[in-house]
Parts: C-alpha cells; structure tokens; sequence
C-alpha cells in the first residue's frame, strides 16, 4: 500500500460522526484535501444491519429522532430522503415492568391518574411536583436525585432509573442531570416546575402550530431507513469513496513542522494541517498519549458501559399477548438482566417475515459490567429465559443475533461538563486538532450529526 499523501483534514473514525464530519468538510470546504480513515474493515461503527432470511437485524442504535433538521438535510444530501421510514404510531405505547407484569406508560395527565404504573401515593407525589424542593446550588445533580425532589422516590425508581438505563445503559444516581437532559435543568431554572414548563410550553407550540416535546427535549418521532439504519451508512460510502480508507487503524499522532503526524499500525505515516478525532473517547486517548498527556488524561476519564444486544425471532404463535409498541424496560429494582426490549417488528415494516416477530433485547450497561464476560450462550439463555416469563413466549427462537459492544455508551456521569471543560481547554492549546462523536455532548445520532457539522463548520478559520 503507497505512503499516504499529506491533506489539509484528516479524520480518523468512521462511523456516524467521522463520516458526518467528511459530510461537511467537503461541503463546507471543497477546496480542501481531505481523508478519512477507519481501523476496520467496514465503515458505521455500532450502526450496521444484517438481513438474514427475511429479518433485517440493527447491531447498535435502531433510528433517530426526525426532530433535528440538520440530519433530514442530510439524508437529502445522500440521496436517501425517498428510504425513510417513519415508525408506526403504535410506538406510543411504551410498557415498564413492575412485579414481573408489564404496566403501560401513561402519555397524558388523564391516564397518568388511573395508571397503576405507580402506587396511589406515588401518583399523588408526582402531583405535588410544582412545590417541591429547589436544586441546591453550584451542584451537578443526578439524573436520580432530580426525580426523587421533583417527583417523588417511587416515580424515580420506576419512570425516571429505567428511562435513564434505556437510553444510556446508565445508572441515574451516578449520571449528571446538566449533561445528559439539560432541558430538564433549564426547565425547572426557568419556570420553577416541570409541570409549568410543560404547560407553558404546549400552549407555545399550539399557537405555533406545533406539536411539544416532553421534558426531555423537544418532541420528534423514531425515524429510519427501509431495510435498517446501515442505509446512511451506504449512502456515505456511495458519495465518498474516494476520501475514505479502511483498515487503517491509527497508532499515535505527535506534532510536525506544518501540522500533525499519524502513525499507522502498517508503518505509514500521513501529516495533516488538521486534524479531526472521531473515535470513541478512549481510543483517542491512546492515540494522542505522546501528542498530549493532559488531553489524553482528560478523553480517557469518560468512561462507558458494555451493552449486549440480543435479537431473536420467533413464529408469531410462540407469543400468547399481542405484541404492539414500542417495547419495554426494565427498573433496577426489578432485579433481572435483561435492561428491556424493543419490539423492532411492530416498530417498523419488514423487519421480520411475515407471520414472524422481532424482538431487541438489551442486556449489560454500568450497572452490569460483567455481562459482557458471559458466553452467547449464557447471554441468550438469560434473555430467552426472562423474555419467556415476561411475554409469556414459549419455545425456543427460530432466529438469533447476538452483537456485543465493550465500550457500548459513554456516561455522562456527575462532573462530565468539567471534563469536557477540560478537553475544550487541551485543545485550544493544541490548535487545528478537534474531537466529534457520542461521548461529549450527547450520546444519539442526531447529537453526533451536530458535534461534526460544528467541527467541520470551524475550519474555516484555520484554513
């Protein structure tokens, strides 16, 4: 393989962020060189579909909300707006079990006090949430101790710690409230409630002919590709062949006269004017330990949770109760492996055969760091096993998939903003280096589109 040629940006990471990146770089910047390599012999990351006789298995993220229109402009841009596929309606219907029977989410006030998702008690605790405590100051709450003041200990344990390991595979007591949903914080500090909020804020998206989000963020509907996510990743590859390298793993990276050197694991080396990391935070560390020690310090302080994904289908009659929803999870306190299950089936079209179903187990997060030493078949025999006495499904799948992630999710855990604080200040030292992806400033897709068009957007004053 001939030596690389030096280029005005190089990114080293291929998945959603590092192609992103690339995205704009070339859109922002055409007269620019530019190159992208991945250490992998494939591009996407933990985005990637297996279709396998008539199912169509996601390995990581399942979709994006369509909530960020930087990401629907981008699907444009590669050609893809015509394979978007909106999920069902029936996602609304969202199930958390509690004492081993599956209890519907309530997504309105109304339903909210006839639900019993929550204890009467618990119920009227939530109520009371316009007068309770204020935040201390100068503190960086967890996600846990927010719901347990605003709302009360049982609707923390049962609506806000599942809500929380679903998204992050995270413990709420150990995440930082500030980092994770920031809107939630910016809520209580500007209208005193999240109820008042919430109000405010629907009769603000009615008068504008829009629909609100809940206190989490702003609103959006689960949104993917016909045939699975790994659509966007073909879609880069088909624009950017040209600019991309696989099986290129960088080594380390040390200074040079006019920018940057990358050593390669085949001997190579390439000297970049700019340089974008888009690798999970540890791997950056590795790769910049000689450039920066105090930058390598601060990337390799975020730390992550493994997460086992588990797909399994099954001929529709192994399954006593109809499956339609989103899926469900699991609260801490339930004490079972399993962190849930989306029903990718019910979900999206042609995700299983017909007459077949699809489910997505989850099994891992911090809390559970030892379930990604466990054999597959350890691992599917606690997911079928609960699954079975949750669903009531019986017999055995037809179909498995199993796909196993050590460094899963980044936590954003309590002192996440002075780390990232700390990595903005390595950086700035450095000069014309930059980090994009899932670890600093939000964990999903659409999160990472932003992070990469602001890098790719902040060339311009270097180049």
């Amino acid at each position: 393989m001939p030596t690389l040629e030096s280029k005005d940006v190089v990114i080293l990471g291929g998945g959603i962020s590092g192609l992103t990146a690339l995205h704009y770089v070339r859109r922002l910047h055409p007269n620019l060189s530019v190159l992208l390599c991945e250490a992998e012999n494939r591009l996407g990351g933990t985005i990637g579909t297996d279709q396998v006789e008539g199912y169509s298995f996601d390995w990581g993220p399942n979709g994006f909300l369509d909530r960020e229109p930087l990401t629907l402009e981008l699907c444009h841009d590669l050609g893809l707006q015509e394979k978007i596929e909106r999920a069902n309606p029936n996602v609304s219907n969202r199930f958390i079990l509690r004492g081993n029977r599956l209890r519907s989410v309530p997504m309105s006030p109304p339903k909210f006090l006839t639900s019993d998702i929550l204890s009467v008690r618990g119920r009227m605790r939530v109520m009371l949430e316009p007068f309770s405590a204020s935040r201390p100051e100068g503190t960086d709450e967890s996600i846990y101790d927010f719901g347990k003041r605003r709302i009360g200990k049982e609707a923390a344990d049962y609506l806000i710690q599942p809500m929380v390991s679903g998204v992050y595979g995270g413990m709420a007591e150990r995440l930082s409230l500030q980092s994770c949903f920031p809107v939630m914080r910016e809520m209580e500090d500007q209208y005193g409630s999240l109820f008042k909020a919430m109000i405010s804020k629907a009769r603000a998206a009615r008068k504008r002919g829009e629909k609100s989000g809940g206190p989490s963020g702003p609103g959006g509907w689960l949104t993917s590709f016909e045939g699975g996510l790994y659509r966007l990743i073909e879609g880069f590859e088909a624009n950017y062949s040209e600019s991309i390298r696989v099986d290129c793993p960088a080594t380390q990276v040390t200074r040079s006269d006019t920018g940057y050197r990358i050593e390669f694991s085949s001997g190579e080396t390439e000297v970049a004017k700019n340089l974008i990391l888009a690798t999970p935070s540890n791997r950056a560390a590795e790769i910049v330990s000689e450039l920066s020690p105090e930058l390598s310090k601060a990337l390799g302080a975020i730390d992550y949770a493994p997460i086992s994904v588990i797909c399994l289908g099954y001929d529709a009659g192994q399954i006593r109760d109809a499956v339609n929803g989103f899926g469900f999870l699991v609260p801490k306190l339930e004490r079972r492996r399993l962190l849930g299950s989306i029903w990718t089936s019910s979900i999206f079209r042609h995700r299983a055969p017909e007459g077949k179903v699809q489910f997505r187990c989850m099994v891992g997060g911090d809390g559970d760091h030892d379930s990604i030493k466990l054999s597959d078949e350890e691992l599917i025999s606690i997911v079928t096993g609960e699954l079975s006495e949750i669903m009531a499904v019986s017999g055995r799948p037809e179909m498995v998939r199993l796909y196993r992630w050590k460094h899963g999710i980044p936590q954003f855990k309590i002192g996440h903003i002075d780390r990232m604080a700390e990595i903005d200040r390595q950086l700035e030292k450095l000069g014309g280096i930059f980090v994009t992806g899932n670890a600093y400033h939000g964990i999903g897709l659409n999160d990472c589109v932003k992070q990469s068009f602001k890098v790719a957007s902040s060339l311009s004053s270097l180049v």
